[in-house]
């Protein structure tokens, strides 16, 4: 595979996160953060998930001086005006990080006595490719309807709590239970990643 971009970087230290991307560009040169040191987590303060992509990718990029492909994203639910959003992570009272199952019991105990048909929700995200000078070179987002469930589901994927909660009607189980086969259709970020692909070949 010719590529003019000798490996990618995939800028979290979310192991979930990781995984999920190396898997989505199989094929591809695709390396960790950790592979190449230990590096300060920026300050996540942007108004929205493309600001915060775009901010990662070029804090990592230039502190690694590679390229460097992040994304950030949250969970988006009607009944609570699109909270918690961009503050996905933080969205415990006082702009607290919390763990996963502290998300996920924020998110089900706001929505406590609100019917399935009024809970709609999107799992929404912004990805962004930042050469290792900082200058963004590819930008893309992507998202995925569900229904928040009124309970977590069997299964817990560490680094992204909600998952577990986010109902898929036409499958009956959660997105955290999808099988590999399953995947391949409903994974709302491989359609990114197969944008991704080419924009790679094809960079110059």
């Amino acid at each position: 595979m010719l590529m003019r971009i000798k490996w990618l970087v995939i800028g979290s230290n979310n192991k979930a996160k990781v995984d999920e991307w190396k898997k989505l560009l199989k094929g591809f040169p695709v390396i960790t953060l950790a592979e190449l040191g230990d590096f300060p987590e920026p300050q996540e303060h942007g108004k929205t998930f493309e600001e915060n992509a775009v901010l990662k990718a070029r804090h990592y990029a230039k502190l690694a001086g590679e390229y460097v492909f992040s994304e950030d994203g949250g969970y988006e639910v009607d009944a609570l005006g699109g909270a918690p959003g961009v503050r996905s992570r933080r969205s415990l009272p006082g702009g607290k990080d919390g763990s996963d199952e502290e998300l996920i019991n924020y998110v089900l105990e706001k929505l406590r006595g609100i019917p399935l048909k009024k809970r709609g929700v999107k799992l929404s995200f912004a990805a962004a490719l930042s050469d290792p000078k900082g200058r963004i070179i590819y930008q893309d987002t992507g998202s995925f309807q569900g229904i928040v469930a009124g309970k977590p589901g069997p299964v817990l994927i560490e680094g992204y709590p909600f998952r577990s909660i986010h109902f898929i009607p036409e499958l009956g189980k959660t997105y955290a239970e999808l099988t590999e086969k399953e995947h391949k259709k409903f994974n709302h970020k491989k359609p990114v990643a197969q944008r991704l692909a080419k924009f790679l070949l094809e960079y110059k």
